[in-house]
């Protein structure tokens, strides 16, 4: 008669073959980083190409339920069948429209700022320094760094942190960005994804279906859902609200008459895609451009920004932005710290919906738990 090992030794087997599967690796930690960077190296375009598709697919789920909407008041067949293709070709020139404009309008301006900055500091410092002294305030250190405060040195950090940007980035990653050929690879790769999304999507449930418990399965596509559901609608949210803060910005100013209305409508706006912080970068910048012309216009301006920020936060921002991500505020300032030294600017965008999810998974099991303990704890 077959003796068939019961659960708990398949269990324990499981566990002795990952233990010494994990203890060979640590024992061979560099040729398993080699190995593991090498196959990143080679799968990069694949994963640029994932990264692409799901940013695209947010405006793309747009264009869909706008297309459903009008077929179900005028229903058409051809319209049906053509609604992927359709969909696909207006995203891609939004997404290439939108990088335009980036390369065009905001760099330009950013750098354009920064240059009149740093030569309106340089005019501009004595007779600051000197307003300073009349009140009796030490300038020992304004003497000693604002001298070095000029366009080219600022071009030149702002050159060399971009580069440390991409450096903690990873290495994949500057690699795939170096060459041509596997940005196309990655656009084609974004492409196909998104004209086969229900198909994959399909197939990959029914992988999942097919190897795993029902059990497992299921928590697996609900943490997808849910990942999918935070990250889509936190980037819609803050690009939404960065456009519609930075025109607030721009009517006001050009309203009240400032000085470099545009230039700082683009800056707040393009600051505000990083959340609690951002803002208050184009706020430095706004200020010492506005100092430039009149340090009487830079109090205004100070008003002026906390009054819309506050008019922004309590009316506009939950309406655009809500409780899309469903994160604290300590908790989001926390994801944007850990973030930033991570990876920079990228890494504070990113890690908000991560961090989003995983607090959302975390306070589901500790719920859980307490209800199966029938413990109920009140603040």
């Amino acid at each position: 008669m077959d003796i068939k090992p019961d659960n708990k030794f398949k269990q324990t087997l499981l566990i002795v073959i990952i233990g010494i599967m994990l203890f060979a690796a640590l024992l061979n930690l560099s040729e398993v980083l080699g190995v593991l960077q090498y196959a990143i190296g080679l799968c990069m375009p694949l994963i640029v190409g994932g990264a692409m598709a799901f940013i695209m697919n947010v405006p793309m789920h747009f264009f869909e339920k706008q297309i459903d909407r009008l077929q179900r008041r005028h229903y058409s067949k051809g319209l049906e069948k053509a609604k992927t293709a359709i969909c696909i070709i207006v995203t891609l020139v939004a997404f290439v429209a939108a990088l335009y404009f980036i390369g065009k309008v905001i760099f330009p301006n950013l750098g354009a700022a920064i240059r009149e900055i740093a030569d309106a500091v340089q005019q501009s410092y004595p007779k600051w320094i000197a307003t300073l002294d009349s009140y009796g305030i030490n300038t020992e250190f304004m003497q000693k760094y604002f001298p070095e405060i000029n366009s080219a040195n600022i071009i030149a950090a702002i050159r060399d942190g971009g580069l440390k940007l991409l450096t903690t980035a990873g290495e994949a990653a500057t690699s795939v960005f170096s060459t041509m050929t596997n940005m196309l690879f990655g656009i084609i790769f974004a492409l196909y994804i998104l004209a086969s999304k229900k198909k994959l999507g399909r197939q990959a449930k029914q992988i999942l279906y097919a190897y795993l418990r029902k059990s497992w399965a299921d928590e697996i596509c609900s943490i997808a859902s849910l990942s999918y559901r935070t990250f889509s609608n936190f980037l819609s949210g803050q690009c939404l609200e960065a456009v519609i803060l930075g025109t607030m910005f721009f009517v006001v100013l050009l309203i009240g008459g400032f000085p470099y209305a545009a230039t700082i409508g683009v800056m707040i706006g393009s600051f505000a895609l990083i959340p609690y912080i951002g803002a208050f970068i184009g706020l430095l910048f706004g200020a010492l451009l506005i100092a430039t012309e009149s340090i009487r216009q830079m109090l205004w301006f100070i008003i002026i920004f906390f009054v819309v920020q506050q008019i922004e936060g309590q009316v506009i921002y939950p309406r655009v932005v809500g409780g899309s991500v469903g994160l604290p505020a300590l908790w989001t300032l926390f994801a944007v710290v850990v973030g930033g030294n991570i990876s920079g600017i990228v890494g504070m965008i990113v890690f908000i919906p991560l961090f989003s999810v995983l607090y959302v998974l975390l306070r589901r099991n500790v719920y859980n738990r307490l209800k199966k303990k029938k413990i109920s704890i009140e603040i």
